[in-house]
């Protein structure tokens, strides 16, 4: 099955391969690992549970994602996500505004979503915008989305919408932004509607996301 787990490892490496504070490391000719600001994320792939143990109980992530047979072998609480994908073929342009980091943190700044403090996110957020790693399309107060990017695949990481019909306004306008790219959402069961209603087919391999590692 499709691999989120390498796909969102891909994205932050294009960022921050060159940044001490973030690590990148792979298990002997196994799974791909990343740790940035507490979050790890576990690509697919043959993991060492045994190092794996060790490791986790070592540094206690915040959070952890990694595919559901992961998590499971970790004997930890989990949210189990499905992986959603469509192709990036809405021509044209849906007129947004130009949104600050500042205000993107705010409409993101909901129960639903756990974001670090604003400092780290407006310092990640501008990095992979400058590098053009990261798309993003925003109606002040009203709506937002974003995507990070590597190759030719768009990972939405975020849409958020405070008045009805936005969600999917923010959502064609990220796609048109993502043109001629796979577009790969990640969402609980309850979401996954949304995403098929937009086009967006379920794939076979389900990821797991775990908060608060003990």
């Amino acid at each position: 099955g499709f691999d989120a787990g390498y796909l969102k490892i891909k994205c932050l490496y294009d960022s921050f391969r060159f940044d001490n504070s973030v690590l990148f490391w792979r298990q002997q000719g196994g799974a791909y690992i990343s740790l940035s600001g507490g979050n790890m994320t576990i690509s697919g792939g043959a993991v060492c549970t045994e190092e794996l143990f060790e490791f986790l109980s070592l540094i206690s992530p915040s959070s952890v994602f990694c595919p559901e047979d992961t998590a499971i072998k970790l004997k930890n609480n989990y949210t189990a996500v499905n992986v959603m994908r469509r192709l990036g073929d809405i021509s044209g342009e849906t007129a947004g505004d130009r949104l600050s980091s500042d205000e993107l943190y705010k409409l993101f700044d909901i129960p639903d979503i756990s974001l670090p403090p604003y400092p780290e996110f407006a310092v990640d957020w501008c990095r992979r915008l400058n590098r053009g790693c990261a798309e993003y399309y925003g109606i002040k107060e009203k709506c937002a989305a974003l995507s990070f990017n590597s190759g030719n695949y768009a990972l939405i990481n975020g849409i958020v919408s405070k008045e009805k019909g936005y969600g999917k306004k923010a959502l064609t306008a990220i796609i048109q932004k993502n043109r001629g790219k796979y577009i790969i959402a990640c969402c609980e069961d309850r979401l996954t509607g949304f995403y098929e209603k937009y086009g967006f087919e379920k794939l076979s391999k389900r990821f797991a996301i775990i908060n608060e590692y003990k």
